[in-house]
């Protein structure tokens, strides 16, 4: 039989939905609220970012504001600046897929509601300055993965080192100080769902099958 010749195009394929799309949105924004602010009008971080504690009046969480209750989720979305945009995503690019595929679409978007929501609430409790970055959703995605290394009983340097930077970086007073600080602990709270996860167990056709298919022993216990 001829051998199939190999196609000259590259194929793309849709790798983890809800990271790429998550990519996309915040990207998105980040466009649209740049161009606004170049142009003298009100930008997106309005609504994209997390509301402050009742110290500050103009900014303050309004109960009876249904808005500000979107807003404790959605300012994972929004972003200052291209730098900590650029930050942000590079890891969860890098690690998004590999968890999605491992704790499923539906676990990982719980995780990204938690840690949202627990910065957001962290923000409205301490901070008089609007917060917006998925800096918890970044941090999360590092601890998921020394957590998966470590029950592996095998931990790569690598992944020590980058937990250390940055949680250095963040805690720092150049790194953002008390709102670095919030999304690191957002982070840990999102990060237990996946930590508390069960194994997963193998489907029971499997099993049968490959019971089945296991050679018999004889009678002396030999195969």
């Amino acid at each position: 039989m001829a051998s199939r010749k190999k196609s000259k195009f590259i194929s793309f394929y849709f790798d983890s939905p809800l990271v790429i799309i998550f990519a996309v949105i915040s990207i998105l924004i980040m466009v649209l609220n740049t161009i606004a602010e170049s142009r003298g009008a009100v930008g997106l971080l309005g609504f994209f970012s997390a509301p402050t504690s009742f110290k500050a009046e103009a900014t303050a969480f309004n109960f009876r504001n249904p808005v500000h209750y979107l807003r404790l989720f959605f300012h994972i979305f929004g972003q200052r600046h291209w730098a900590g945009l650029v930050r942000d995503l590079s890891f969860i690019l890098l690690l998004g897929p590999q968890l999605e595929k491992l704790y499923g679409t539906k676990l990982l978007l719980l995780m990204f509601s938690v840690c949202a929501f627990v910065t957001g609430v962290l923000n409205v409790c301490f901070l008089a300055v609007p917060l917006c970055g998925a800096g918890c959703i970044a941090f999360m995605m590092i601890l998921l993965t020394v957590y998966m290394s470590i029950k592996k009983q095998v931990v790569p340097v690598s992944c020590v080192l980058l937990l250390l930077l940055y949680t250095g970086q963040s805690i720092s007073s150049t790194g953002g100080g008390n709102t670095e600080i919030v999304h690191l602990i957002a982070g840990i709270c999102g990060s237990l769902f996946g930590m508390i996860q069960p194994e997963k167990k193998k489907p029971a056709a499997a099993s049968k099958k490959s019971a089945a298919t296991a050679p018999e022993a004889g009678e002396d216990g030999s195969i």
